[in-house]
């Protein structure tokens, strides 16, 4: 352990604890929770260590290698050695912070207000009770939270992928080319509906497909209707058993 080796660095140096922490400008206290293995020390004070003991930080964070160089060959070889231990416990430490982060980036729940219903064919009854929100986890959605809205499905012409009465994540764009191919919440005349939605650029044609093959799709051309809206695309689905 790095305590271990601490201590028996004081006890080579022939120092007390308190000369130790004086000279690292720290707290005797400090000193005895490293080297009970309470704490360990910072890189900083390796270093400190390093200037002014000489001390072999290879050894000192291995245990490996000499307490001290007894050359100058040995002390450059000694200190390149630390200096490389010490950078890879540097990157390995904020490996570990980066990860740290983006787990607690992907874990953490935000809620996604239901702003009603979408059509997937005649409406049906629902068997569950509706939700406010929903909760989700950050790392189900990429971008900003703010750009999300969830509806209840409402019919079947989705199925087997969607089901009456999943709740969807819609990513709200309006880019009908950059979505082309994908499930999207489009608006027609105040309706909502949910469908494959395709581009047909020859013939200037919305093409709205369902899944369900008992649905027919839906053929849309903008001239014919005062509203025709696309308000996003499927980002995550949240299902109720």
């Amino acid at each position: 352990m790095v305590g271990e080796r601490l201590r028996d660095l004081r006890k080579a140096l022939k120092k007390k604890q308190i000369e130790v922490a004086k000279e690292l400008k720290l707290n005797p206290s400090a000193i005895s929770q490293m080297e009970s293995g309470k704490i360990n020390p910072s890189l900083d004070n390796m270093q400190q260590l390093w200037k002014m003991y000489g001390v072999d930080l290879h050894w000192l964070i291995t245990g490996e290698g000499n307490m001290f160089s007894d050359s100058k060959i040995g002390i450059v070889e000694s200190k390149n050695k630390g200096w490389e231990t010490l950078q890879t416990m540097l990157n390995k430490s904020l490996e570990e912070i980066a990860k740290a982060k983006m787990d607690l980036v992907d874990s953490a729940v935000i809620d996604v207000p239901v702003e009603g219903e979408i059509a997937a064919g005649p409406p049906v009854e629902s068997i569950l009770p509706h939700a406010d929100t929903i909760s989700i986890r950050r790392g189900q959605i990429k971008g900003n939270p703010g750009n999300f809205i969830s509806l209840r499905v409402n019919g079947h012409s989705m199925e087997p992928s969607l089901h009456h009465d999943d709740i969807v994540v819609i990513n709200q764009c309006s880019d009908w080319q950059k979505l082309s191919g994908k499930i999207c919440a489009v608006r027609i005349d105040g309706a909502i509906t949910l469908k494959m939605m395709t581009v047909d650029n020859k013939t200037q044609t919305v093409v709205l497909l369902p899944i369900n093959e008992e649905y027919k799709p839906i053929l849309v051309k903008p001239e014919d209707h005062n509203d025709l809206t696309l308000i996003g695309n499927v980002a995550s689905l949240y299902r109720r058993f």
